[in-house]
């Protein structure tokens, strides 16, 4: 079994008097992003509640509550107050201009015109925000250097919960995958039927990868929205990284987090199918030990992990 070893980039940001971290992420440039909330609001945005035989995430809070992006941009920690926002179990972001792009991953339609815009851009230069409609069910938002909005569906952003597909309108995410522009118009979106659940996606420059259920298929979107389709052999997918030559997935059902499965992709026309078989890779950190539970995310070839102890990275062009 191969190894990738990860490379420590720093340590995470120090703490924030009154505030405590709900979002890790990196940005299409490399930058990292860590949204933080007032401390007094730390359950209500990771609220959920029981209902028939399951419990659901909140669509939004009840009160609106204080938040601040602390992002290092090489070698500088920055930070960026944000506008007070209802939000819950945001997802954060940033355009190449610098504006920010938070996402709450559910939105409730109650009735017409009466539904969570759950897309928050905020421009820290001009202070202007604004939200829009993304949909239910987000899996994962990302922003491409085009400055677009790709935006991956769980089973429920697909088939409708929270009111949509019933008694309100078809749900925004029906397709799986979506491209929006930054005013939230559709751009573009996957064109067949054929996601049941967008399991995982990398934006890197201006192009998308995506890992779908049912069958867990690689998918790759270029700028003009060209497909290229290979088959796998995944029993599942939580994140991945994806050069022009290979793909490291992680998150096969029953692996331990520090196993992940590279394929070589073959050559094919636009449209047309290929394969990748995979093999086992071990992902460890720069001392040796194996990667455990902590937050990874795939941007193009780089995969980085997050965890208390610092954040690093991990190119799997060299495998």
């Amino acid at each position: 079994m191969d190894d990738l070893i990860f490379r420590k980039i720093c340590a995470p940001p120090a703490t924030l008097d009154g505030y405590v971290a709900v979002a890790k992420s990196v940005a299409n440039n490399g930058t990292l992003l860590f949204l933080f909330v007032e401390a007094d609001a730390k359950e209500a945005v990771t609220e959920r509640y029981a209902q028939g035989f399951g419990t659901f995430p909140r669509p939004r809070m009840n009160s609106m509550a204080r938040f601040l992006l602390v992002y290092r941009d090489r070698t500088d920690w920055n930070v960026i107050d944000l506008p007070e926002l209802n939000v819950t179990f945001p997802l954060v972001d940033m355009f190449p201009d610098g504006s920010i792009l938070i996402v709450g991953p559910r939105s409730a339609w109650r009735k017409e015109n009466d539904y969570d815009l759950n897309g928050v851009i905020f421009d820290p230069r001009t202070k202007q925000l604004s939200r829009v409609l993304l949909g239910d069910g987000i899996n994962s938002a990302f922003v491409d250097k085009l400055g677009r909005i790709w935006v991956s569906y769980s089973d429920e952003g697909i088939f409708g919960n929270f009111g949509w597909g019933g008694p309100g309108p078809t749900p925004v995410g029906a397709a799986g995958l979506v491209c929006f522009s930054r005013a939230g118009d559709k751009i573009w979106e996957f064109p067949d039927d054929s996601i049941a659940d967008c399991y995982a996606l990398n934006v890197f420059g201006s192009e998308a990868a995506v890992c779908t259920y049912t069958d867990f298929p690689i998918w790759r979107i270029s700028d003009s929205f060209g497909l290229k389709h290979w088959k796998s052999e995944l029993g599942g997918c939580r994140t991945f990284a994806i050069s022009d030559n290979s793909i490291l997935a992680v998150g096969q059902y029953d692996d331990p987090p520090s196993i992940a499965h590279l394929g070589r992709l073959g050559q094919q026309e636009p449209t047309k199918s290929g394969s990748v078989k995979t093999s086992a890779v071990q992902l460890l950190l720069p001392d040796g030990s194996a990667l455990s539970d902590g937050r990874l995310i795939g941007r193009g070839s780089y995969l980085y992990y997050f965890d208390e102890a610092g954040v690093y990275r991990a190119d799997i062009d060299v495998l």
